[in-house]
């Protein structure tokens, strides 16, 4: 392993100007970087699509039959293309409900024997990934047609950037909506004006989370979207609300080469229970020098339930928990891992932890 410089060092130095790369876009295919799409560009690059998940079945599946119709031809989605289902420790009979779904795609399902958490299942599934794209999908995003393909189109033609999409929030009785005869209607789209990215109100109360964050940032709305540039002018450690760069990365809808995934360790399992997993991800690829862009033709519909007042507490407490770590983490020197060296770890730190199956 090569150590280097610490991540917050390493932030505070990289821009995420991108705008040569989305000139280089449009002079290749004449689309807009951020919007636009043309389903007649071949895709080339396969890819691997890894969702963990628990007990949520009833989203999952909605989840799986929006995949099912994604506009990529049959031959690229058995040829092309994997689903990685990790079951983070469900007790129940997940394996024989996903066996029941029509899928147009290879299929792997890994069930972890107990629960090891999210930061965990994902790196299981990266392990066991066979493709060059890897998109990290969680099981209750429905993506539009569009979604997997317009992100595979913008990695064809360049390798250092990770692709977020953006979401709108819907409850599970609003989803409603968006099926028909129990099939799911494709052209609704999700809004991605609705994403916390694109505009967030930062309520005084939150002081006393970001206690680094200046006072003047707090009790106001944040166009984050704008104010940044469409995170072109986002780098070098700049804060926007209560969020750096790295906290546009979400691995509810993101994708990036697996290649660089990788070299800086995949998800770190000292995250426990809920957040800042995939924001500590998004810092280590942005030190190592990828672009964080969002393509807004990868907005998705994200379905979510109602908490009770115990599960909103406790959920609050692991993000305060997480947070802190984040930052501690900052100050550690970022490793470069080889390939082979990742996985051997990965795969002896949960040996006799999990089983595989082909679905």
């Amino acid at each position: 392993m090569k150590v280097k410089k610490s991540l917050k060092e390493l932030l505070i130095e990289k821009s995420n100007d991108y705008s040569e790369v989305e000139k280089n876009f449009y002079k290749e295919t004449k689309l807009d970087f951020l919007n636009g799409y043309h389903k007649g560009i071949i895709i080339t690059k396969k890819c691997s699509i890894i969702i963990p998940f628990y007990n949520n079945i009833s989203s999952l599946e909605k989840t799986l039959i929006f995949l099912n119709r994604q506009d990529l031809s049959s031959t690229y989605k058995m040829n092309n293309m994997e689903i990685i289902l990790v079951n983070d420790g469900a007790k129940i009979d997940c394996k024989a409900a996903l066996k029941k779904i029509s899928r147009s795609y290879p299929t792997i399902y890994l069930k972890f024997k107990s629960n090891q958490g999210r930061a965990s299942a994902r790196n299981l599934g990266l392990a066991h990934s066979n493709n060059e794209i890897v998109f990290f999908l969680d099981e209750d995003m429905l993506l539009p047609p569009e979604g997997i393909s317009s992100q595979l189109l913008r990695h064809e033609f360049f390798e250092k950037c990770a692709m977020v999409g953006f979401r709108e929030n819907i409850s599970l009785n609003q989803s409603s909506c968006l099926w028909t005869n129990q099939k799911p209607i494709m052209n609704k789209r999700a809004n991605y004006k609705k994403d916390f990215r694109f505009k967030r109100f930062v309520p005084a109360e939150w002081k006393n989370l970001y206690k680094e964050v200046p006072e003047k940032n707090f009790n106001k709305t944040h166009s984050v979207f704008k104010e940044s540039d469409k995170f072109r002018d986002f780098g070098r450690g700049k804060v926007l609300g209560v969020w750096s760069l790295p906290f546009m990365f979400l691995s509810s809808n993101a994708s990036a080469l697996k290649k660089y995934l990788i070299e800086v360790g995949g998800f770190d399992v000292r995250f426990k229970e809920w957040g800042m997993e995939d924001v500590h991800l998004g810092a280590k690829l942005i030190a190592k020098g990828l672009y964080i862009v969002p393509n807004l033709s990868c907005t998705a519909f994200h379905l979510v339930e109602g908490l009770s007042e115990k599960k909103r507490s406790e959920r609050f407490q692991n993000y305060k928990r997480n947070l802190s770590l984040y930052y501690e983490l900052e100050n550690e020197p970022l490793v470069s891992w080889e390939e082979n060296e990742w996985k051997e770890k990965i795969l002896d730190d949960f040996a006799n932890k999990f089983e595989i199956y082909n679905l």
